[in-house]
């Protein structure tokens, strides 16, 4: 087991700043916490991303979260799990212990099922939050350059129905998690999604977009127990704060 912190490339607001605000630097902070593999942020805003960091590592298109191994750059969260289960699984604790193909299942679910409902929320609060060169490569890269797409949910955030029918969206995703650790307690399985007693990487994959919407502001709006924590979702607002837990995570948040 290395002593030396693995420095973990995020997205952050600010030049300077190791706080993330990503969705997918979160899943490998979970990745790596769950096999105990001791490590810090490095924040980048898109920006820097797009900029230097790509010329430094020579890298084209690469993004964050990534990592240093040895004299390559590994980043993707995916990939990312697959390495540090190389290098740190045991057949104690694993990032796949119901297998690469059921963790990679809830990775698709999260990045395209909850993710369709969350971006709505998340992107206009990043546009917003970001120095102005930052914000023109979001719009450029998740929105194809049509900056009227991204007004126009900067618009429906300022109202808070908006945002209360987007977070039912959320929670109507959320049902299938809900679900999902429901049949795993009737069967006297563990607390997380594999049914283990420790985070995988199907836990991070889904606890990602939990942690970005943590740090997501609309007009002091708070969006976890709208969401993850709502009382509708027992099971998955308990699982929530176990993936926490026991990945040692210290939610630190853009204020």
């Amino acid at each position: 087991m290395t002593t030396d912190p693995v420095t973990l490339y995020c997205l952050s607001l600010l030049p300077g700043k190791d706080v993330n605000v990503g969705p997918y630097p979160w899943k490998t902070a979970i990745d790596l916490g769950s096999l105990g593999v001791p490590w810090r942020f490095k924040g980048l805003t898109i920006e820097e991303i797009r900029t230097t960091f790509e010329a430094n590592t020579a890298v084209k298109g690469i993004t964050v979260p990534a990592i240093q191994d040895g004299e390559k750059w590994v980043f993707d969260s995916f990939p990312l799990a697959q390495l540090l289960n190389s290098k740190y699984g045991t057949e104690e604790r694993t990032l796949f212990p119901a297998g690469e193909e059921f963790a990679r299942l809830f990775d698709t679910w999260a990045d395209r099922d909850l993710a369709a409902e969350v971006i709505p929320l998340l992107a206009p609060w990043l546009f917003k939050a970001q120095q102005p060169a930052s914000a023109a490569w979001l719009v450029k890269e998740k929105m194809g350059g049509d900056q009227s797409k991204m007004d126009g949910l900067v618009n429906a955030t300022s109202d808070p129905a908006f945002i209360e029918k987007q977070a039912a969206a959320i929670r109507a995703k959320l049902i299938t998690l809900e679900r999902t650790l429901q049949a795993n307690k009737d069967e006297g399985k563990g607390q997380f999604i594999a049914g283990n007693d420790h985070p995988s990487h199907a836990d991070a994959a889904v606890w990602g977009w939990y942690g970005t919407l943590l740090a997501v502001n609309h007009m002091g709006i708070k969006l976890g127990p709208l969401t993850f924590k709502h009382e509708t979702l027992p099971l998955v607002g308990a699982w929530a704060d176990a993936v926490q837990k026991a990945a040692g995570v210290d939610l630190q948040l853009e204020q």
